[in-house]
């Protein structure tokens, strides 16, 4: 950090306050995979049309799990050297030996709606699979795994909040877009995923219901009849009926079964239903907070403006607006909190950690503080402010109320005035500090400086000394560090020694406030008063 001296007249000490509003985007999942061997099940038998990447994908399964510490069973009768003698689809308990499900585009054909179509799974195996779903299973959906059992709403629901199958246009380049950075199968993945590949348009869009990971760019390709429009999800998660569902939307292609790329993010699929990698928080949706939420006991208005405020978050994050969501959110966290559920709490919170991906505004819980980058030390014997702890950050830290705005609270590095100065130096007279600070600027816009304010303190007990009053800043009327305020003073009698000096701060910013890193700068002034 750079020091300098500035002589003569009013000493100042420049400090930069870096604001960043929001939590860390840092992955939830797992550094490390377990070391325990686990089993997984690929479903790939056919009724109807059957894809030729079925046979790549078996194989690329078992070769991650021959990497990757998990075996693999297969039922598709189609390929007789690999597949399980009969169904597993037997009971519930039949299928607890699996950690997770892949259904690789088992297609049944009965897109038809007719219930007296054959179905992949009868209903005896559909028992099976909602038992076990329900009692904590995994379910990796590939590619055509939402052209099947279309006569079952339950089906449908697990595999993509009912978006089904719709059609798809000819084979072609197109961009995917990482819309949740931090899930386990998307955190190695680039922004813009550009592949060739089958682009699937679905019968409704599933984003009121899942998590989605993926979209489609539908101005980088040509989508054909029945195009989804600005808003085309392919990838997407979610907690079901006490399981977890993952499906990818891609993969058609039989070279996508030996793509790094596309591997590593199916793996990760695997390894999260299975509960291998991350957590629940990975997939949280709207739909499942309110399903907590209706299960607290509690006073009903306070619930139902909780409810109405998740309504609220919800329509912004549908229309693709995330930071809206986080505000609304944020708003919303501390109401949410007088009903003293921690699972609805921590719901909330994962809303809000993954809403603030979603915006790219993920930033660290606690700001970088202010850190101190200037010194200012006037000549030997005279009157010398100096600002301790060169270049430590002061930690701000958000705290919970109030709820219409962000407020954070830390300190101000230590500040010593040490007076040295003789009688006829002083003058007869003692000596004022005081601070001002500039607006907040920053990529996403410029805060005004009356949102900063402090409280001045003293760190060491010493006769004499005035300490300023704590400034109001704008949301509750005031002008906060926009003008100079005091921060202490002393007279002539108790002026001369080290006064060590600190200061509470204090940033109150609108919720609605775009969330980013903003930076100012406080000066400090000390001067000579008669």
């Amino acid at each position: 950090m750079h020091k300098r001296a500035i002589r003569g007249g009013t000493l100042a000490a420049a400090a930069c306050l870096t604001l960043s509003m929001g939590l860390a985007a840092v992955p939830a999942y797992a550094a490390e995979e377990a070391d325990d061997g686990y089993k997984v099940l690929v479903v790939a038998k056919t009724l109807g049309f059957r894809h030729s990447h079925i046979p790549f994908t078996t194989q690329a399964t078992i070769a991650l799990g021959q990497q990757n510490g998990f075996t693999v069973d297969v039922w598709d009768p189609a390929q007789a050297a690999l597949t399980l003698p009969s169904t597993p689809f037997t009971s519930a308990e039949n299928l607890e030996q699996y950690d997770t499900i892949v259904f690789a585009s088992p297609v049944d054909g009965t897109n038809s709606q007719n219930p007296a179509s054959p179905r992949l799974l009868n209903d005896t195996e559909l028992a099976a699979l909602q038992g076990y779903i329900r009692a904590g299973g995994g379910y990796v959906g590939l590619h055509a795994a939402t052209d099947a059992m279309h006569a079952v709403p339950w089906y449908s629901q697990l595999s993509g909040g009912s978006a089904r199958f719709r059609n798809h246009p000819a084979q072609q380049n197109a961009t995917m877009r990482v819309e949740d950075p931090n899930h386990p199968s998307t955190v190695d993945l680039p922004a813009a995923w550009a592949r060739f590949d089958e682009w699937y348009n679905f019968t409704a869009n599933p984003r009121k219901d899942v998590h989605v990971l993926l979209t489609l760019d539908e101005t980088t390709y040509n989508p054909g009849n029945g195009r989804m429009g600005a808003d085309h999800p392919l990838s997407w998660c979610q907690n079901f009926e006490g399981g977890r569902s993952w499906y990818e939307g891609a993969g058609h292609t039989d070279v996508s079964w030996s793509d790094p790329a596309f591997l590593g993010h199916y793996l990760k699929g695997i390894q999260w239903t299975a509960g291998v990698v991350g957590d629940a928080g990975d997939c949280i949706t709207f739909r499942e907070t309110r399903e907590t939420l209706s299960g607290v006991e509690g006073d009903p208005a306070l619930k139902a403006q909780v409810a109405g405020a998740l309504d609220s978050a919800q329509g912004a994050a549908d229309a693709l607006n995330a930071s809206g969501a986080v505000v609304a959110l944020l708003q919303l966290e501390n109401v949410a909190a007088s009903l003293g559920s921690q699972s609805l709490d921590q719901k909330i919170d994962d809303l809000i950690t993954w809403q603030r991906g979603v915006a790219r505004g993920a930033a660290p819980d606690d700001a970088e503080g202010v850190p101190v980058q200037v010194a200012v030390v006037d000549d030997p014997g005279a009157l010398t402010l100096t600002v301790g702890n060169y270049g430590d950050a002061v930690v701000l830290t958000r705290v919970a109320t109030p709820t219409d705005r962000w407020r954070y609270s830390g300190n101000l590095p230590e500040l010593r005035v040490t007076d040295s100065r003789n009688a006829t130096q002083a003058g007869g007279g003692g000596w004022a500090a005081s601070g001002q600070s500039s607006g907040f600027t920053s990529a996403a816009g410029t805060l005004t400086a009356d949102h900063f304010g402090w409280e001045p303190r003293l760190v060491e007990t010493r006769p004499g000394v005035t300490l300023g009053a704590s400034t109001t800043t704008a949301l509750d009327g005031g002008t906060g560090l926009s003008v100079p305020a005091p921060l202490a003073s002393v007279g002539a009698a108790d002026r001369r020694g080290t006064t060590v000096l600190a200061a509470g701060l204090v940033l109150d910013l609108p919720v609605a406030a775009a969330e980013g890193d903003y930076r100012a700068n406080l000066t400090l002034s000390l001067f000579p008063v008669d």
